[in-house]
């Protein structure tokens, strides 16, 4: 029973402080989460950069023996063309240890698509003009 009872004290704990520590970060949608005070509006065309938090859900093996908790990654976004891009991808473990990073120099835009949380994310951030 004292173990139950340090065991739920030790739940309670990690969940206030994953809570405090997500304050920035707003839901998009199942494992997806936006910092909306990492929007950037781009110099050269009509569209922005932001940061995206993605939860493993399976989609991500592991690196070096080291299990993926969430990836960082850096967006892109053209307004006018309705397409994005992912720059950097930075993968981290269960106690925010960075695991592996990829930059993607040669990532070209590509659709958004309808239903993901990029189209989401754009919805909110492009108007029609």
């Amino acid at each position: 029973m004292k173990n139950l009872i340090i065991l739920i004290i030790i739940v309670l704990t990690s969940c206030i402080f994953v809570q405090a520590q997500d304050l920035n970060w707003t839901r998009i949608d199942d494992n997806n989460f936006v910092d909306y005070e990492s929007v950037v509006g781009a110099d050269d065309m009509y569209g922005y950069t932001f940061l995206m938090k993605s939860f493993n859900k399976g989609q991500y093996e592991p690196v070096n023996g080291r299990s993926i908790l969430y990836t960082l990654s850096h967006y892109e976004i053209n307004c006018a063309k309705r397409t994005y891009k992912i720059g950097v991808m930075d993968s981290y473990d269960k106690n925010d240890g960075f695991v592996n990073g990829d930059y993607n120099r040669f990532a070209e835009f590509q659709p958004v698509v309808e239903g993901s949380a990029v189209s989401v994310v754009a919805s909110k951030l492009c108007r029609e003009r």
